[in-house]
């Protein structure tokens, strides 16, 4: 068995029937949240990780497109599942433009939702790796200039002391020329 913690899920419908099937269908897999509207479920989001949401487009309160949004912002890496029953063109662009990994209908089959969650899933691990190298590329190139930095002040330091040396060197070259005439 793996030591490696369940990912979270919550699905947000204000329908019992599609949150109770959600939930089944993933509950070995997730730590399946499930909830009635948007308030709650991004209430809920603000003090607990969340990896997965899958969202009902209508719903009393706050529709699927703000839970959406609100999600996003708190975590721009949680993956976002559109379900709905009224399927619009201009409902799934939005939903698409705003980060939706993908936007399904209802009544929805049991392969189609797990294919979507698998796809969100790598969606996840993928933005994470994005996120992780961009952070790492920012860290070398930080210590690269403050190297080139360092290299910088190490030259000039010794291009003043060269010309230390210099102007104090002609006056020694004279005082010894006039030592030796002596």
């Amino acid at each position: 068995m793996s030591d490696k913690p369940k990912l979270s899920m919550i699905v947000v419908d204000d329908e019992e029937g599609p949150r109770t099937s959600i939930r089944m269908v993933f509950k070995n897999e997730f730590n399946v949240q499930t909830f009635p509207d948007g308030d709650q479920a991004l209430e809920w989001a603000m003090s607990h990780p969340v990896h997965i949401a899958i969202l009902d487009i209508r719903m009393a309160g706050k529709s699927g497109i703000e839970v959406l949004q609100g999600l996003k912002h708190l975590d721009p890496h949680i993956e976002v599942i559109i379900l709905t029953a009224y399927e619009t063109l201009d409902t799934a662009k939005q939903a698409l433009r705003l980060g939706a990994a993908d936007y399904l209908n209802k009544p929805f089959d049991l392969t189609t939702i797990r294919e979507a969650v698998g796809r969100a899933i790598r969606l996840r691990q993928i933005s994470e790796n994005v996120s992780q190298n961009a952070d790492r590329l920012k860290q070398l190139s930080e210590q690269l200039n403050d190297a080139f930095s360092r290299e910088e002040m190490t030259r000039t330091a010794n291009e003043i002391y060269a010309g230390v040396i210099h102007d104090l060197n002609n006056p020694l070259t004279i005082i010894s020329g006039f030592v030796e005439i002596l």
